[in-house]
This record gives C-alpha cells, structure tokens and sequence, in this order.
C-alpha cells in the first residue's frame, strides 16, 4: 500500500533554541511520522517564512506554504498534524475535514471552549475523519506499568483517583485523561469545583487558574480529585503527580525524579517500594510523541480506536470545563455539560474573577489600588482613562504579563482608589502617579496612558524626569485650546451639572445593562472589555467632574522638555481621536525623542478598536526603544 501524504500545520522551532516561543511540537509530531514506514511529510505550513524554511530542510519537506488554505487547495493529505495555538484548533479541523483528510492529530488542550471541542468531535465523526489528540503521556512507561499492576490486583479494587498538578487546562488535560485510562474510560456523573484565577498567568492565549480543586465522580463508584496549583507554593504533595487508592494499597507515580513509581500494600510490609522502570512521567526526548502517532498510523490502517481519541480527549476537557462551570455556578454540575463556553474566560471578561494580585498602596496624602501581574520583569504602569479603571486595560496587561510586570493603577475618584473632593487636575493626577511609583518602589518603569491617562503620563515625564524610563501616550487629551474655556461660567455650570448627572446615572445601572449598552454603542469592541468597564462607570465618584474645571497645561511646553523615549499613539480623527495630524507631526518635530504610531483604522479608543495594530506599535517599542 502506498504512504499516508502528512502535512503538518504550525511548524515552529525547538523547544529552547535560537527564536524559539514555544515547544516547537511540530518538530516531535515530524519525528513520528519519520519513524513510520507507512507515513512520509509531504507538505508543512507556517505563517513565517523562516519557521517553514527551517522546519522544511529539518525535515526534508518538499512542498512549504504560509498558507493552510493554499496547502489544501494544492495537496491531496490523508493525515493532518495541527501544531497550533488552541484557539485555531477548532477552526483548522473543520477546514481539515473539508479538505478531505482521513485523519487529523491535534495539539492539547483541544479548544479554547467546550462547544469548540465538541464542534471538532462531532464534525469528524460525521465525516468519518479519525482524531486525536497528542495526549501521549499514555505511552510513558510508568503510567502503563501502574495499569498493569492495578489490573493484576496489587492494590485490590480501585477506590479513588487522586492527582495533583499546576493548572486544569495545560497540564489537567493531561492528568484527567490519564484518570481516565486507569478507571476503563468510564464515563463521570457529576463535578464540583472551585477555582481562584489569581496568579494563574496563560499560556497559549488561554488564562489559567492560580489554584484549583476538582472534585467528581465515575459512573462505577471511583471518586477522582484534582488538585492544581504551583509546586512552588510550599504544597507538600506536589511531589506526587498521580495516586491511585485501592482497596488493599496505593500506587503513586511522578513522585520525584528519581522515584518515578512506587506501591505500598500489605506485600511490602508496610513500607513504600519503589518500582522499577525505564524512563520518568515525560519520557525520554521525543519517544511519547512517536508512539502516539505510530499509534495512531496503527489505529488508522485497523480501524480501530486510537488511544488518544478524541472521544477519549473529549471526556477530559468536558471535566475541565465542568470544573470552572461549577465555579461560577457555586454548585454540583452533572454531565452531560450543558454550556459551551469557557466559565472561566467568561468570568474574567465579565469581571467576576481577576487573575491578578490587588494592593493599596499610600501616595501623595490618598490611598491608591492597583492590580499587578508581578514577577521580576520590567515595570510598566498602566494610566486609565477618564471614567475608567485599573482593569479596564485587562486585555493589555494579559498580553504584556509574560515580560513585564504590569502594575494597573485607579486613578484617584476611579476604581477603588480614595476619593477626595478635589484634586483632579492633570498636575493632582502626574503627582500621584509619581507618589505611587516612588511608594511601590519601582525603578524607571514605562508608563502607558489612554486619554486622561496618557495627560498625566506626559505630565510626570515632564515633571518627574527622574522617575520614568519610557512615556506611551495612546492618544492623550491635548488640545490646542481648552474646550471648555469659551463657555459662559453659566454654561460652564450646566455642562459640569449634565455630566455629574450622567456619571450617577451610570453608577445607578446593573453591570448587564451597562454591558448591553456598550455592546450596542462599540459594536467592535471584544467581549473582555465589557465586564471591566462597566464596573468602572459604576465605582466612578461624581467628584472627579473637577477634571472639566481645570485650566490645562499646554501639551507642546510639555513634549519639549520630554527627555526619556516618547510613543505617541494617534488615530483616526474622523473616528474621534483627538490628536491631530498636524499635532502629532509637530510633537515629533519640537521632541526628536519622540516616536508617532499612526493607527487610522480607530478612533479615540485606540486599542479597543485595533488591538493587533495597537499591541504591536507598544511591544515593538517597548522592546526596542
């Protein structure tokens, strides 16, 4: 028979070499198929020209595309390995399975939501299209040698299933499915869970929790539990990765490098007797990796189900998924899961959970609340906007957290920060900026400001020279002439009035309504943003309408006298943005040190209507400059 065609999909580099930004699982799925006599790469496809031309000649690929779509169109496959971000899992299988595969061997976790994980399920099955998913911690030798001896009885019956772990989604899809494999693939009834998002980072654009108890039942009596959480944390248990409870003993694998398995029953008189075996819980190199796609090869040509099926997948993401639900449910969820987002991700847009640590910190007479993803990074401080919050800048810090620790100040009047009567001037608000950076100790941080917030970060570079080391202005509120000087101080009064009345209209909505009215005014904003900002218009003091009484400084004096790097990010005026054309090209003119990012497909909102545009000018020049 002639050789299973592969094209593989996210090509990547090595894990910890030159330019590598992940595992470069790719390069592990490649070895498989190498090793297969019935498999040959025909075809591999990577948005970056120098991630496919080095994977293609690692692996003497003939045929390289930037382009999934072009590879489908140009290449007959019979197997697909997508080697991607789980966000584009769900998406690139249909296209898969259009494309006419017979097979596809997918990355974990499976999808971002559960709904997506069941999509890809069910759009194979109805295509008759095998898949897997590269669970492959199933091959590792002491993973199987504890299946045989609890199948020959060295525990006695199976009573509970026990792991312990960092995180549900990354590493539990891998624990909960091993869970799996030890109890038969029975099915779960039900789950219990709660979850504490803080410190919990991401990975692969997913949030993770910071801590997490899962706690469910098999169909057969077994009880599981699900413990996560970092090992560093000073947990006493996190040497042990898995623990299997008998009837008559225990079985514990992962315990540490050196003892990778060890049982203890009336056999061994009491005492732990560690098990020999060949290799750790990761295996040794790429080996795991090549049994699964051999295996999947195998299950191919048989027909048989594959050991990592996406049925099997399936089950495990379902506990993932009904872990956060029961969560956000505060209450027992029995399966089948009947919700098909990510509790979890919802619960941050919406405000509910924060994966970050909270303080206050004592500044400039007021107490101030910041959020801080920490970590010893460089600082960068994030200055909202008027009528906005710490949070509101949520889907910046979430993109910025793996290099920097990010520190996501209330502006006095905002958030949970003091509220004084008065004070709400732009020289008030550069002097509590420097305050707080002084009182939290951080050393020449970035400052980045949207709006009122990037008046008050050019202020205190301006001002405090000494203490800022980079000034990202999203387009600040400057301009030539006040707007509100050439009122009558009767009209004056009645504008203040008109806006002090709908700061407490605001406060007096529930977050949904809030929610519903953005979602309806911004139609192009994400989903993430909603929760945060609505909260922001309801913790929002009716005092800082004193920002509309103020005389402004003159935004040219300022950007003169500017000595550390300066980004200024402009939009679209037509959008509403407020700084000009003619503005930003003279700040840049009057200030050499200054740098203009031009984004004219938003307005006033910079980042919430481009990120990808808006994320790339602040990274590139916080990287670079």
């Amino acid at each position: 028979m002639s050789k299973f065609k592969v094209g593989i999909i996210g090509c990547g580099r090595p894990w910890n070499t030159a330019g590598a930004t992940g595992y470069g699982m790719a390069h592990a799925h490649a070895a498989g198929y190498e090793t297969s006599p019935d498999a040959e790469i025909v075809a591999a496809a990577d948005i970056s020209q120098e991630n496919l031309d080095a994977f293609c000649a690692a692996h003497h690929v003939p045929h390289g595309y930037l382009s999934a779509d072009e590879m489908f169109a140009n290449e007959r496959l019979d197997i697909v390995s997508l080697c991607l971000w789980p966000h584009l899992h769900a998406p690139m299988t249909l296209k898969a399975v259009a494309a006419g595969v017979k097979a596809i061997h997918c990355e974990k976790p499976m999808a971002l939501t559960y709904g997506d994980a069941q999509a890809m399920v069910a759009a194979c099955d109805a295509a008759g299209v095998q898949l897997t998913f590269n669970h492959m911690r199933r091959f590792g030798a002491p993973f199987r040698k504890a299946q045989a001896m609890l199948k020959a009885g060295d525990i006695g019956e199976l009573e509970r299933l026990e792991a312990f772990t960092a995180n549900l989604y990354d590493w539990g899809t891998h624990w909960f499915d091993m869970l799996f494999m030890f109890n038969d693939e029975v099915p779960v009834e039900w789950v219990i869970g709660q979850i504490d998002a803080r410190g919990g980072g991401a990975i692969f654009g997913a949030p993770l929790e910071g801590q997490g108890l899962s706690q469910f039942k098999f169909k057969n009596g077994v009880l599981g539990l699900m413990i996560t959480g970092q090992a560093n944390n000073g947990l006493r248990s996190a040497g042990c990765a898995i623990r299997l409870v008998g009837s008559e003993g225990i079985i514990e694998i992962g315990v540490s490098q050196d003892v990778p398995l060890r049982l203890h029953n009336v056999f061994t008189c009491g005492m732990w007797q560690t098990i020999e075996v060949s290799g750790g819980i990761h295996g040794s190199g790429q080996d795991l990796h090549v049994l699964g796609v051999l295996d999947l090869i195998d299950a191919l040509k048989t027909g048989r189900e594959p050991e990592l099926s996406g049925h099997r997948a399936l089950q495990a993401t379902e506990l993932i998924f009904a872990t956060y639900e029961s969560s956000r449910r505060r209450a027992r969820v029995d399966l089948p899961l009947d919700t098909e987002d990510s509790a979890l991700v919802t619960m941050i847009n919406t405000g509910d959970v924060v994966p970050w640590c909270d303080g206050y910190v004592a500044a400039n007479g007021l107490r101030f609340h910041y959020w801080r993803t920490g970590g010893d990074k460089p600082p960068v401080v994030l200055c909202h906007g008027f009528s906005d919050n710490g949070l509101c800048w949520l889907p910046v810090a979430r993109a910025l957290e793996s290099d920097y620790d990010v520190i996501m100040l209330d502006a006095r009047g905002h958030g949970l920060s003091d509220a004084p009567e008065d004070g709400y001037t732009t020289e008030d608000r550069a002097a509590d900026l420097a305050a707080c950076i002084r009182a939290l100790g951080l050393e020449k941080p970035a400052v980045l400001g949207h709006s009122m917030g990037g008046a008050t970060a050019a202020y205190a570079a301006y001002k405090y020279p000494e203490l800022i080391g980079k000034a990202l202005l999203e387009d600040p509120a400057w301009w030539d002439d006040n707007p509100h000087q050439p009122m009558t101080e009767e009209e004056r009064q009645t504008f203040v009035e008109e806006r002090r009345a709908g700061i407490l209209a605001q406060k007096s909505k529930s977050r949904e309504a809030l929610m519903a009215q953005c979602r309806k005014d911004c139609p192009a904003w994400a989903e993430e943003e909603l929760g945060n900002w609505a909260i922001s218009k309801q913790q929002m003091s009716p005092y800082v309408i004193g920002i509309f009484e103020q005389q402004r400084p003159h935004w040219r004096e300022m950007v003169a006298e500017i000595r550390c790097p300066v980004l200024l990010i402009t939009a679209n005026v037509e959008r509403g943005a407020i700084v000009t054309p003619p503005m930003a090209e003279e700040a840049a003119r009057i200030a050499p040190h200054l740098q203009v990012a031009s984004i004219p497909s938003a307005g006033h909102n910079v980042r919430r209507e481009d990120f990808p545009a808006y994320l790339a000018a602040v990274k590139a020049f916080l990287h670079h400059s």
